[in-house]
């Protein structure tokens, strides 16, 4: 046996890779191993070592000394008090602690060949530097125009007003029924109805008779200022938005 062991330390990251070695290349089943044949090949490989540095060996001595721990207590037969103490359960097997880490040793070997073989594959890509991209000129809103963050402030002022006031009824509103698109159209068409097609936001808001109309109906002015429909704007801070049906270009 001794000569077909033809192994060099530097070949191993570790103990467990050196019987993860024997194992495979003998065929052995992991789940069943034979700790003396395996015992006795691995104190081979190490007798075999003439010069084994120190700061390598403690670990394979270490497990040296594990597989034969293992080997003796599969030799020695079990005492009558072990028996009665175990009953009718079975004997733990004295392997299957090793078995364990050969198996997750097994398992991260698999792993870190997986993502060599992924770096390798990466490696063979060269990435473009991301360009700079050109400065867009931003064209700032007329004086008088409000922000969508202006606008939400104004809804929440609205929700809390009404919220004191206990203006809403508790009810649910189907979505099918009251849609943004449906809300929609009918901004326009208060909007559009007002004697200067001029309309204070929180007059349009306070038609609806729950939160959830409320909402949808400001989702609908956000929607319309977008698509360049309606226009809010404001004089001062202070002062109430105003939704006109003319759109600043």
């Amino acid at each position: 046996m001794a000569a077909e062991l033809q192994l060099q330390l530097t070949k191993f990251a570790g103990p467990l890779d050196l019987l993860l070695h024997l194992i495979k290349t003998q065929e052995i089943d992991i789940y069943d191993i034979p700790i003396a044949q395996i015992t006795d090949q691995y104190l081979t490989y190490l007798n075999e070592m003439e010069q084994l540095a120190l700061d390598v060996a403690g670990e394979y001595l270490v497990m040296a000394s594990t597989l034969m721990a293992i080997k003796s207590r599969l030799l020695l037969p079990q005492s009558k008090v072990e028996q009665l103490d175990q009953g009718n359960v079975e004997p733990e097997d004295p392997r299957q602690a090793l078995v364990d880490q050969l198996l997750a040793y097994q398992t991260y070997q698999e792993v870190s060949h997986y993502l060599g073989q992924k770096a390798q594959q990466r490696a063979r890509y060269f990435t473009k530097e991301m360009s700079a991209l050109p400065k867009q000129p931003v064209q700032p809103l007329p004086k008088d125009l409000v922000t969508t963050t202006e606008m939400a402030a104004a809804l929440a002022h609205l929700l809390n007003q009404q919220a004191q006031d206990q203006a809403f009824v508790n009810q649910t509103i189907d979505r099918d029924v009251f849609s943004i698109e449906e809300a929609q159209d009918w901004v326009k068409q208060q909007v559009l109805a007002a004697d200067t097609q001029q309309l204070k936001f929180t007059a349009l808001l306070q038609t609806p008779v729950s939160r959830e109309q409320v909402i949808i109906l400001f989702l609908a002015c956000l929607e319309l200022m977008k698509n360049k429909v309606i226009t809010c704007f404001q004089a001062t801070k202070d002062d109430e938005i105003l939704v006109s049906g003319e759109v600043v270009a």
